[in-house]
């Protein structure tokens, strides 16, 4: 879509490290969920192939599935935004990068900041629900069959969307500091995404 170009990034250095440490969390993040979908999709197999032929399934899987999607998608949510593979529409920005592009990188990072606020409410939310499933060691299942505490994912989706809230930040800074940049007589450059600073 539009990008500030090379110049824009060389412009702040540490913002750069700052970038690429942070990338390397969301990084860690994604992975660990990516080998929770392997180990989840093994679990569903052997509950398969154990219902099927040994008339054994294995206890506690449609449980564990549920709670496992949404841990998942919290894993990787800071991740997908870093990579510009957040759903969104963007029709408006390129349309006003073409006439305003200084414009441009403020109505987006206005969008960023947005995010940031909208995930930090959940991430506020988030912790007393947290709190109250440690201490009341509440859990899901049926006793004496399985059962599974859900303080784990409450944990979960908070770190997620955290670093889901940091990342909008992040965004959002870049925006406006490349805004100034362009203000400041830097030629917008031409790339895919919005702001091209990653490692």
């Amino acid at each position: 879509m539009f990008s500030p170009g090379d110049s824009y990034a060389n412009a702040w250095p540490w913002l750069r490290r700052a970038i690429a440490g942070f990338g390397l969390f969301t990084s860690l993040l994604n992975a660990c969920g990516t080998l929770w979908i392997l180990a989840l999709m093994l679990l569903i197999s052997t509950d398969v192939v154990g219902r099927a032929f040994f008339k054994r399934p294995v206890s506690g899987v449609p449980e564990m599935v549920s709670l496992s999607i949404v841990g998942i998608v919290f894993l990787q949510l800071a991740s997908t935004l870093r990579a510009k593979r957040m759903t969104r529409s963007d029709m408006l920005l390129a349309v006003l990068w073409k006439r305003a592009p200084r414009s441009a990188l403020l109505l987006d990072a206005a969008f960023q900041l947005a995010g940031a606020l909208t995930v930090f409410v959940i991430f506020r939310a988030s912790y007393p629900r947290f709190i109250t499933a440690w201490q009341r060691h509440e859990f899901v299942g049926a006793v004496g069959h399985f059962t599974a505490p859900t303080w784990p994912i409450k944990l979960i989706l908070m770190v997620g969307s955290g670093a889901l809230a940091m990342q909008f930040l992040l965004d959002g800074i870049i925006g406006v500091l490349a805004a100034l940049w362009t203000a400041g007589g830097g030629k917008p450059g031409r790339g895919k995404d919005p702001v091209d600073v990653g490692p």
